[in-house]
């Protein structure tokens, strides 16, 4: 739980205090792993409640594998909503699926291809994505 009186930091009056409630977990056996995480703002301010964004949430689901020590594969389902405080639909939800190359055991390239559904009237990004990871 995190609790911020100003969310802006005095940079908008009308954006108020907001309470950031969140949970995850991860588990690892062996070669399989799987994480998960929720969040959700409550935002207090006039601002964010005229346009839906007092209300904020998401989460995501990730399973893993590890087939040796320079391989593996994932894939996450993620859905969120940035304007759940208001009737309009405004849910995104997207899936990944990918996988993970480790060069040296502090170094990871991971590589996937995303779908993301979105609501009426909103882009879609759908693509794929390339990141470098290092754990130091």
């Amino acid at each position: 739980m995190q609790y911020q009186a100003d969310i802006t930091q005095g940079l908008d009056a009308t954006a108020g205090g907001a309470i950031l409630l969140e949970t995850h977990a991860v588990l690892n056996r062996g070669p399989f792993a799987l994480k998960a995480l929720y969040a959700n703002w409550n935002l207090k301010g006039s601002g964010p409640a005229s346009v839906g964004a007092n209300k904020q949430n998401g989460w995501y689901v990730e399973p893993a594998y590890k087939f040796s020590e320079q391989w593996g594969v994932f894939a996450r389902y993620n859905r969120w909503d940035n304007q759940a405080g208001d009737v309009i639909d405004s849910r995104f939800s997207q899936s990944n699926l990918g996988v993970n190359y480790w060069p040296h055991p502090d170094v990871v390239v991971k590589f996937d291809v995303q779908n993301q559904k979105s609501p009426a009237g909103q882009d879609a990004f759908n693509g794929f994505n390339v990141g470098l990871g290092y754990q130091f």
